[in-house]
Formats: C-alpha cells, structure tokens, sequence
C-alpha cells in the first residue's frame, strides 16, 4: 500500500522510481562497482528505494540505520552494526563458527554483540565477511542509511577506503540527505581525505513533479477504497512540494478524518521535524545563530546573493564579508535547509 507508513520494503508498495530501482539494481550487479551514493533531501524515498532493491537483489546484506539507534555517534554505530549483523547470521547460519573465532565479538545463538568497540574489530571482522563471500561467489552489501553520520566515527573514511581499496567482494553503498556533508565524507575537493579519487555510481532522487505527486495520492486513495475530491488531491501537492514522504503521511491520515485535519497534521509533523533538525544545527553555531536565522527569513522568499547579502547587513546593523555570507549558506545547503541561491 502506498500509504502505509514506515519505510518500504516491498516493490509493490514503491512509487515511481523504476528508473532509479533499476539503475541501483544494476550497480549492486554489476561487479565492476565498488561503490554507490544516492543523494537526495529527507523524505524522498531513499530509505525505501534502498530496502526495496536490496530485497530485490538477493544479495547477503549488512544495513546501518544510522538514526535509528538514537543521536549519531560512535556507540550508535557500534549497536547498529551488533544488530545488523545478527540479522545476517540468522540467515546465513554458516558465519556462525566463522565469526566465533574473531576477537572482540561475542556470538549467542544468532545474536553477535560487539565486545569490542573499536574501527580494528569492524576491520578484522569485515576481513572475514569478505573471505566469506569469495567463497560464496556472491557480493557482501555494506550499506549505510544516513551515511553523512558516519563522519561521528572516529576513523569511519579511512575504513570506508580500506574496504574500497582492499576487499573485493564487500560493495558500498552510502545513503544520504545532507549532501554537501556526504560529499565532504567522500573526499570533494579535498586531496586529504581518505575517500578522495575513488570512483563511484551516483543516484540522484528528487522530488516527485505536480503530475506524479497527483498521480501517486490518486493511486493510494483507490487502493484503499476512499474518494476525494480532486481539489483536496490538488492543494495536497501544492503544499507538500512533492515529498513523497508526507504525501504519503497525508494519504494516510486523510483516509481516516477530514482533508483539513489530515493537511494541518502532516504540516504539523514536518514542521516540528524541521524545527528539531534546525534547532540543533544552532546549537552548534551559537555566535552565528542569529545571522543563520536571518538569512533563513530572507530566503523565505527566492532571492539573489546580492539581495541577501544587503538585507542581512540593514537588519544585523553591522557588514557581513562576501566570504562568510557564502560560508554561512554554504552550510546551511550542506545541511539541507536552502537550496540554490542565484
């Protein structure tokens, strides 16, 4: 069903990513790929398009939520990775004695905990993962879901190029949604980094345009028996600016009450996510706070750079440099919350 919430795992609940589905399917094939990035803002799809074409593949897999632990940061990683790979013994029984052996791992029954929590242990025991799957004759998928976070890691980049460089048979794959930070991870104009060079399949997943934004809340209301009226399915799309995501949480609450308290709680919803989100980007940039707030009250309507740079500098009362009005909005795409300025 194509309202039903959560991240999806079947291809019959997907919407309209057949082109990227299949692109990433034939990346996860393909034994020339080393490595895949798919990019886009929260709530398009990624995580879903990433389940369903893992599922799809066949192919054995460790897949890190990142978030789905609790706030990023290196315990997070190691829980994450504990559980993930219990998963994959279960149902790969046979790495049970193999994995048994491995220093800093404890191995009960299907569950494997991490008693060990440093990058050598993930590094050993990858080393193991990638022996396994030669003999297997099968790719290993280390996939990563809000893989910017990784930057929390304490040597995480240098791990990702270890496994890049040297095991052959486990493959990346790095999901995220703020890209600019992503893109440092992967060494962007940056010689330094350990990931800077290497080669990779990029898939793009953007919003879904006016026409399929409709299409797909018509397709999810006749699925569930319900009529609306055409102009409820049309202020839906204006307002929810074709995040599948929330076209997906109004679909669902508006098959259980009235349009209007289906469209105020999805907006609710994203507000108070974004709000969050924003709220501890601040935290971090106290000195700058206000000048960030500033800038986001501008670009609540589409303005140039120059307009920006002359409405921040009459309500701040001071002069902001050329050079940190770019770092200031450089940041805050990094992060997700503006786009392109002009």
């Amino acid at each position: 069903m194509y309202f039903s919430l959560g991240v999806k795992v079947r291809k019959e609940d997907f919407y309209n990513m057949e082109a990227e589905l299949r692109c990433l399917l034939e990346e996860l094939l393909n034994p020339l790929t080393r490595m895949i990035v798919i990019k886009g803002v929260r709530r398009v799809g990624k995580s879903s398009l990433l389940r369903v074409a893992l599922s799809e593949s066949g192919l054995p897999h460790l897949l890190l939520d990142l978030r789905a632990v609790g706030p990023p940061c290196s315990e997070t990683f190691y829980d994450a990775f504990s559980r993930n790979l219990s998963a994959l013994v279960e149902k790969a029984q046979s790495l049970r004695s193999v994995l048994s052996k491995i220093s800093g791992l404890e191995v009960v029954g299907f569950r494997v905990e991490l008693t060990k929590r440093e990058i050598s242990t993930i590094s050993e025991l990858l080393k193991v993962l990638d022996d396994w799957s030669s003999r297997r004759g099968r790719p290993l998928i280390l996939a990563f879901d809000e893989a910017q976070d990784l930057r929390f890691v304490r040597g995480a980049d240098k791990l990702l190029a270890h496994i890049y460089d040297y095991l052959q048979n486990i493959k990346l794959v790095l999901a995220g949604s703020e890209v600019g930070i992503l893109d440092r991870l992967l060494g962007h104009e940056a010689p330094q980094s350990p990931l800077f060079g290497r080669a990779y399949a990029e898939i793009p997943i953007d919003r879904l345009p006016p026409r399929k934004a409709k299409e797909f809340l018509i397709k999810g209301f006749e699925q569930v028996s319900v009529q609306i009226e055409e102009s409820e399915v049309d202020e839906a799309v204006k307002l929810l600016d074709g995040i599948i995501g929330w076209l997906t949480y109004y679909g669902y609450y508006r098959t259980r009450e009235s349009h209007e308290k289906a469209l105020e709680k999805t907006l609710e919803e994203g507000s108070a996510i974004a709000a969050e989100e924003l709220k501890n980007f601040l935290a971090a940039r106290q000195q700058a706070k206000r000048r960030y707030i500033q800038i986001l009250k501008i670009l609540e309507r589409p303005s140039r750079w120059s307009e920006i740079k002359r409405h921040l500098n009459l309500s701040l009362g001071i002069r902001i440099s050329d050079k940190q009005l770019t770092n200031y909005i450089k940041e805050l795409k990094n992060y997700g919350f503006t786009e392109n300025t002009q």
